[in-house]
């Protein structure tokens, strides 16, 4: 009896699934027997072709783009033999292989030409070339792609946008890693969500950052800005310390934990330090001292927040530790303190001659009794800013004033809101003759405060031809007072040039009609004007105008007014 080969007498269905497993393996595209995995291919990388231009730099910061067409002849381009590929066989009732089942959904997710979509056409997906401008990022000169980095940088900050454009491929690595991206750097809370706790995983990955950051791309760094860190402050610094001898300016916002070693350390290690910013920090007043004194001969620009350790720092500035100080500002936090704050004017003035800005924001202060050593005090003569806004109870009068500005004669802006102690006689006395900004007005609630009923001519009269910004919110000048006040700018249009007065807020005042009406016409470079809550004007004016359109509309508006009959 004839021995029938295996299978033979097993129905068709059968016989296929128990074909050998070489048949197998080639259909599915397994791995042969002896779990020898198929020898893979090297895969090809396209050699990225050299550009037509070349790029120059010149010394006014233009790049120029030069082409070199013609110069070189072009490579003929490499014939590469295109293989068919040969299908598998399918058979009919089979399910298909998991390998050609993951293929052909990777190929329907690519993009298909329209033209590939028309009846009769041969090309498929897969062999679509590419579009002609998709690669030029690949082909983008590396000094054009720094400029595009450095608008992106000068809105958004280096981090953590060079980081991920780091990511897109080696040209763009290289770009990011220029050193003239990272001269200014803030690093926020940006590992988590605020109040969320950092788990020890984050914590390790962000101090290794921190860490390979200031080791490969601080070297040229010089502002520095560390935003709502809790924790590792002093880590961060000492890091910044040893690789930034270029920092000249560090900010420290929203920040506790500051050490007085970790100040101290890197004011030693940056010897171009000039400008601290510790506002809104929690920072113990002998590390701001132990700063100012390693550092103060460099210190320019000082920001603090007031607290009850201020009078240390203040009294370590007018002992003389910070002789080169040319702005210092000190505000309120949000909540407000009773805590009173005495300024030491005549002490301040000898010790900071060279005062440019001084700034004391929102803080109820008042200056301490002059001695008689403080009688013969320089003042500050190179003073061009002073701002003493606040919403609160204010101390400072005429007296005051006069104390800080006796001898500020270059000053340009003064900010007085919220001071409502002072009157217009004692600001005609000051001896500024070009003052361009100036803000008197009111926005605290002064119905119980007995305010100067006369007296803004002598405002506008002396600074008519050099004012940009008058703020007089608030204020409670009669009709006539405002109207002869603003008759001043009326007779500037006479004289050459003409009045230079871009901004005026006459909110709540009594200004009337025709007084709008003729500083209107006398201001043609007027291009803001609030007259909200005003009284005394027509409806349908009370409101803010921006832009000389809106301005000449508010004229004829004003016109019409007057001609209507009462």
């Amino acid at each position: 009896m004839e021995e029938k080969p295996p299978g033979t007498g097993m129905p068709p269905a059968v016989r296929e699934r128990r074909a050998p497993r070489k048949r197998r393996a080639e259909a599915s595209g397994s791995p042969g027997p002896a779990g020898q995995a198929p020898k893979k291919k090297a895969r090809r990388v396209p050699r990225r072709s050299a550009p037509h231009f070349l790029v120059h730099e010149t010394d006014n910061d233009m790049l120029l783009i030069i082409s070199n067409v013609g110069e070189e002849q072009e490579r003929p381009a490499r014939k590469v033999c295109k293989r068919k590929r040969k299908k598998p066989r399918q058979q009919k009732g089979l399910k298909k292989p998991a390998g050609s089942r993951g293929k052909n959904r990777a190929l329907a997710a690519q993009p298909v030409a329209v033209g590939d979509l028309r009846e009769g056409s041969k090309g498929s997906p897969a062999s679509t070339p590419p579009a002609p401008g998709s690669s030029w990022g690949e082909q983008l000169p590396v000094e054009i792609l720094v400029q595009i980095f450095q608008h992106v940088v000068a809105l958004e900050g280096s981090v953590p946008f060079l980081c991920r454009m780091a990511r897109v491929c080696r040209l763009w690595y290289g770009a990011a890693a220029s050193p003239v991206l990272w001269q200014k750097v803030s690093l926020g809370y940006c590992w988590a969500a605020p109040g969320q706790k950092w788990s020890h995983v984050i914590e390790k990955r962000v101090l290794g950052t921190v860490e390979w950051l200031a080791a490969h791309r601080f070297s040229r760094l010089q502002d520095f800005a560390l935003c709502h860190w809790k924790n590792h402050v002093p880590f961060v610094l000492k890091e910044v310390g040893q690789s930034c001898p270029l920092l000249a300016s560090l900010k420290l916002s929203y920040c506790s934990g500051v050490t007085a070693e970790s100040l101290a350390v890197l004011a030693g290690s940056c010897p171009q330090l000039e400008s601290l910013n510790l506002q809104n920090s929690q920072v113990h007043s002998s590390a701001v001292v132990s700063i100012l004194e390693a550092a103060g001969s460099r210190i320019r620009h000082l920001w603090l927040t007031y607290s009850s350790q201020t009078s240390a720092v203040m009294a370590a500035l007018s002992s003389g530790c910070c002789p080169g100080l040319r702005l210092l500002e000190m505000n309120m936090e949000i909540k407000k303190s009773s805590e009173h704050f005495q300024f030491p004017v005549e002490k301040l003035q000898a010790a900071c001659p060279h005062l440019q800005v001084l700034r004391l924001l929102n803080v109820v202060w008042s200056p301490k009794p002059s001695c008689r050593s403080a009688l013969g005090s320089p003042g500050f003569p190179e003073l061009a800013e002073l701002c003493l806004a606040t919403t609160s109870y204010s101390f400072v009068d005429d007296n005051t004033l006069q104390r800080i500005l006796w001898a500020s004669g270059q000053l340009r802006m003064l900010d007085l809101r919220g001071c409502f102690r002072v009157t217009p006689k004692a600001l005609q006395l000051l001896p500024c003759p070009d003052l361009e900004q100036l803000y008197l007005g009111l926005y605290c609630s002064a119905s119980h405060i007995r305010l100067p009923l006369e007296g803004s001519p002598l405002i506008t009269r002396k600074w008519s031809r050099s004012l940009r910004e008058l703020d007089l919110a608030g204020q409670s000048f009669s009709e006539s007072d405002l109207q002869q006040a603003m008759a001043a700018f009326a007779r500037e249009e006479s004289q050459s040039g003409g009045p230079v007065l871009r901004s005026l807020n006459l909110t709540g005042t009594k200004v009337v009609l025709s007084t709008v009406s003729t500083l209107i016409t006398s201001c043609p470079a007027l291009i803001y004007l609030n007259l909200s809550s005003c009284r005394h004007l027509p409806r349908g004016t009370k409101k803010a105008y921006r832009g000389r359109e809106e301005i000449h509309q508010c004229l004829q508006h004003l016109l019409r007014a007057s001609e209507e009959p009462l």
